[in-house]
């Protein structure tokens, strides 16, 4: 039986973890148990697992899979800030290359190491794989929603261009080209065409530009409007939607324009997953808000489907899942995130 004062420990751990992940304060509820509270007690020790990992980043074998950890300075001189290592997998020796590759953008303050078991997915199935660093620190909804922001209708657009493609056009962040998550993801690309030859690399680059027909792009959290907008603006194979979009103006009680724009990236090649009760995401209130998005603002088909249906989910680009249900807030959001999600992955991600 847990003490009153780890209670409170664990308590305060979780607030920490929480800060740090999704810059939102969710406290748990006095009827919390004591199996949750021993989840949160893992999920702390998970993050400095992964605080180590960023600090003191080696390549190495995990199971079948080599992971290389390139911490984006490296990558380039002008790269000075969020330099926690991208998470980079070659495809699985004796698995039929893709010749696909496939990028995740982790959520809030988030790191590639909390998101390695999708990644490793992917390479087990073939795909080239690249998690990415990036400018990540503060929670899009955060910045948007405070004061000047919040009578910027522009700000949510103008905020995830700078972010993806560097241009200077948001006075709530400031990333240059070098920076930014297209930046990071060319010189991340040339420098392992330099040290990696003959594993491929290369196919994903035309001269200086990225080949991006042949690249899949995802997100959880932040960075899965990160992966809907990187769609927006440009065509990719397909883009992998997990815990979001989020986007939401309280000022103006409504979706942002830039998610019903016309995007590159075809509507059939977006995908989403999102816990049914992820209240996180959800950010207005609305229980439906982010699967009626997937629908009206990036026209993703299918009937909104639990995946206990089992695959192909009914050919749905639009699903759910109860899974992690009775745990709390910030584990509902990180839960499609978790292994044993597998099947699932290789329907909306890996196919």
């Amino acid at each position: 039986m847990f003490s009153i004062d780890l209670v409170r420990l664990v308590r305060s751990i979780f607030v920490f973890v929480i800060l740090f992940s999704f810059v939102f304060s969710c406290k748990k509820k006095a009827d919390d148990t004591e199996e949750d509270l021993v989840t949160i007690l893992g999920l702390g020790l998970y993050a400095r697992s992964c605080v180590g990992q960023n600090t003191f980043p080696t390549n190495g074998s995990v199971g079948a899979l080599t992971r290389l950890q390139i911490q984006p300075s490296l990558t380039s001189s002008a790269i000075t800030s969020y330099n926690q290592p991208h998470h980079v997998y070659h495809p699985q020796s004796g698995v039929s290359r893709k010749n696909i590759l496939s990028v995740f953008y982790p959520g809030t303050g988030s790191t590639p190491c909390e998101i390695g078991a999708i990644l490793q997915q992917g390479a087990s199935r073939g795909y080239h794989i690249i998690g990415l660093s990036y400018p990540n620190g503060e929670a899009v909804n955060s910045l948007c929603n405070l004061g000047a922001a919040r009578s910027d209708a522009g700000c949510f657009e103008n905020l995830r261009r700078e972010v993806i493609t560097g241009a200077d056009v948001s006075p709530y962040v400031s990333v240059d080209v070098a920076n930014s998550i297209e930046g990071r993801l060319l010189s991340l690309i040339q420098y392992l065409v330099q040290t990696r030859p003959g594993e491929g690399w290369d196919q994903f680059l035309t001269g200086n530009v990225v080949n991006w027909s042949l690249v899949y792009v995802g997100g959880h959290s932040q960075g899965s409007g990160h992966a809907a907008f990187h769609g927006k603006i440009r065509t990719l194979g397909r883009v992998s939607i997990y815990s979001g979009v989020s986007d939401y103006s309280l000022q103006f009680a409504t979706l942002p324009s830039w998610m019903g724009t016309t995007q590159n990236t075809p509507a059939a090649s977006y995908y989403g997953l999102i816990h049914e009760n992820d209240t996180v995401a959800n950010f207005s209130g609305d229980t439906n808000q982010v699967t009626d998005a997937w629908s009206s603002q990036f026209s993703m088909t299918g009937t909104l489907t639990n995946t206990s249906v089992g695959s192909p989910f009914g050919n749905s680009h639009r699903l759910v899942t109860s899974a992690c249900n009775g745990m709390g807030t910030a584990a509902l959001h990180s839960c499609p995130m978790v292994n044993g999600f597998q099947s699932i992955w290789n329907y909306i991600s890996y196919p």
